[in-house]
């Protein structure tokens, strides 16, 4: 299969490099609060000359800066696949020699190929590339051109003009890489992670696969790999090497414009914790930002199912240590947990950001619409108003104070453990890891659906927590304020199983092939009832006592 694969903002990513550029160069200034190349594409051209400016500064990124430059997340994982597989792969890209306004006349074309050098694309031990089959074309035209002369059953581009080219062939599938309607462009497939298109092209994922990614990984023979069931939205495999150990391998999500590092978090988390001395996670191995894979120590255990007493003390420890090590460490250099609540305004706007986005789904299921409009939105209505009422004005609409916050796994619970022979936890799955509320670690680890904590362990868990963040003094407020809140926004959480692709998701994690939608979508809807029951006995016991 010959696969034809364009190169800027395609194979390599600038999202970042833009920004600094202009910084650098004086462009923009530190407070301009824009995201990303578009953003700054669109924010220039509206300044006078901007055209100008903006052209300018992409000459300097594609030559000067070339090499700062990363490869988009998955592209390595596709190419090494392809190489198992024996396809071709040509890439073609819309290059002049020189960028406009350059002075010093650095050849983009040189700059582009020395990066893909440092890259390995032409390596035959990694990529196995050839450089004569790299292509740069002065027009659109003369690309196109090339595509049809390559004979390319496949072209990955992220603009679309290419393929509306009235000479593109037309034997040549098209996958436009990024986020577009789909009902814009005809004959187009459009996919917005490299993960989606190796599964488009290449199908599901093999052993073959993960051994030749984890060759670039592991200097030691491979002996046996095994995916192990479940997960979210990673993968997660056991790796045995030819002495005996094991690791654990994660591969973690591939999205085009990923804000959330999730290998970086995980990987740096667990190397900070045993730094200081929390030892009851894995140790971080080794990983690799371009295959978005880690390695971990394997952890021999079992999972919890019934939850003791001792089970519950390490998990509170667990916590203190956590919250120890935040009250003596900079943080500066670590972010936000994923989906932090540091307000009560933050804990409202992502409830109703959930609700919108069920509602507009609930068009296609009658039982989703039933739900949200006779059980979900009244009940919503009610608590929202009166929780708000009662919560801590310190952080009623601003971010609660630094020193009030914790480091936080954010999914933290007997989910994400082992329990080895000795009876010790190991606690797992830390991408999501940063700073937030303690009130959300406390109300999380009791709303979680996979907890089901019986009342007496529940209440055990919040008198620990508790105590030990009494030195709030608005703690106990803003739980009891929050508590009612946490369980409705977990009532919207279960339901993303009516979300567009979310089945899909749940195969690729490692669900069962006889996974059911429509039935999980009933026992999902069931969860999110039953939560609502206790949204409803919490508020009349807590609000209006």
């Amino acid at each position: 299969m010959n696969i034809g694969i364009d190169f800027d903002n395609t194979i390599s990513r600038y999202e970042t490099l833009f920004r600094k550029v202009a910084m650098d160069e004086g462009i923009i200034d530190g407070n301009w609060e824009g995201k990303g190349k578009t953003e700054l594409r669109d924010h220039l051209r509206r300044q006078p000359n901007g055209k100008k400016t903006w052209m300018k500064l992409q000459g300097l990124v594609y030559g000067k800066h070339m090499q700062s430059a990363e490869m988009m997340s998955g592209v390595a994982n596709f190419l090494l696949s392809c190489k198992v597989r024996d396809h071709k792969i040509f890439i073609v890209s819309h290059k002049t020699e020189y960028g406009h306004f350059d002075t010093e006349k650095i050849s983009l074309r040189y700059e582009a190929l020395k990066w893909m050098e440092t890259k390995y694309f032409f390596d035959p031990e990694y990529f196995g590339i050839n450089k004569e089959d790299v292509f740069f074309a002065d027009t659109r035209e003369e690309k196109v051109k090339k595509i049809a002369q390559l004979k390319c059953d496949w072209f990955i581009d992220d603009l679309p003009e290419v393929f509306d080219e009235n000479i593109f062939p037309s034997d040549t599938k098209k996958i436009l890489f990024g986020s577009y309607e789909p009902e814009l462009f005809h004959n187009t497939t459009i996919l917005n992670s490299w993960r989606k298109i190796s599964e488009k092209i290449l199908g599901q994922r093999t052993d073959k696969d993960i051994t030749a990614w984890l060759k670039r990984m592991v200097g030691e023979p491979l002996k046996e790999i095994k995916k192990i069931p479940g997960g979210g939205n990673s993968s997660v495999y056991k790796v045995e090497v030819s002495d005996g150990k094991c690791y654990a391998l994660k591969y973690y999500p591939t999205l085009r414009l990923e804000t959330r590092l999730r290998l970086k978090t995980e990987f740096r988390t667990f190397r900070l914790l045993h730094q200081y001395n929390i030892t009851n996670v894995p140790k971080a191995v080794k990983k690799d930002d371009n295959l978005n894979l880690g390695l971990y120590e394997w952890i021999n255990g079992e999972d919890i199912r019934n939850p003791s007493n001792d089970d519950l003390g390490q998990a509170i420890d667990f916590v203190g240590q956590l919250y120890s090590l935040s009250q003596r460490i900079d943080g500066n250099n670590i972010a936000r947990a994923s989906e932090a609540c540091l307000s009560a305004n933050e804990l409202v706007s992502q409830i109703e950001i959930r609700l919108l986005r069920l509602k507009q789904e609930s068009k296609h299921f009658q039982e989703l619409s039933a739900f949200l409009e006779d059980t979900f939105e009244s009940l919503w209505a009610d608590v929202k108003d009166a929780s708000i009422s009662i919560w801590p004005l310190e952080s009623r609409d601003d971010i609660l104070p630094q020193k009030k916050q914790t480091l936080s796994p954010s999914d933290f619970g007997f989910h994400n453990c082992y329990k080895t022979k000795d009876e010790a936890l190991t606690f797992l799955d830390f991408d999501y890891f940063g700073w937030d509320d303690p009130v959300k670690l406390t109300a999380d680890f009791i709303w979680h659906p996979a907890m089901d904590l019986d009342p007496k362990m529940a209440a055990k868990w919040e008198e620990a927590m508790l105590d030990l963040f009494s030195d709030d003094s608005d703690f106990e407020d803003r739980l009891k304020a929050a508590m009612p809140l946490y369980g409705l926004r977990w009532a919207m959480i279960v339901l993303n199983e009516f979300l567009p692709e979310f089945a899909k998701r749940r195969r690729d994690a490692g669900k069962s092939s006889s996974y059911d939608p429509k039935i999980s979508r009933k026992i999902q809807l069931n969860k999110a009832e039953d939560i609502c029951d206790k949204v409803k006995v919490i508020r009349s016991q807590v609000i209006f006592t």
